[in-house]
């Protein structure tokens, strides 16, 4: 026998990411944080979270697209022994997407 009581939590948390992904991704409609939080602790797991505004705090110079790959990146490739950190967050960043330093020397008379 199928436990359809499963079944439709599942169906309601598909419903509701369905939804969420159609919202606007720049005005979250309720405190995710705070819900994947309360999600995690009923089941005994804890997650740090990171967002694209992290990214562009440290390098504001990214589009929302650059930093949602920074992100993706260090959480593909992080050390569990030493976390995420700002540090991790900025050597990824500037790994993928290199600050262009080049200046413009004045020209001498």
């Amino acid at each position: 026998m199928t436990d359809t009581t499963e079944q439709s939590i599942q169906d309601q948390a598909e419903a509701l990411l369905a939804r969420i992904e159609s919202a606007d991704p720049d005005h979250e409609p309720f405190s995710i944080s705070y819900f994947v939080q309360r999600l995690l602790a009923h089941y005994g797991r804890i997650a740090v979270t990171w967002e694209i505004a992290d990214v562009q705090a440290i390098r504001p110079d990214l589009n929302r697209e650059q930093a949602w790959e920074v992100l993706q990146e260090v959480g593909d490739n992080h050390d569990a022994e030493w976390g995420i950190s700002w540090t991790t967050l900025q050597t990824v960043a500037d790994d993928l997407f290199p600050r262009d330093d080049t200046t413009n020397e004045a020209e001498e008379p």
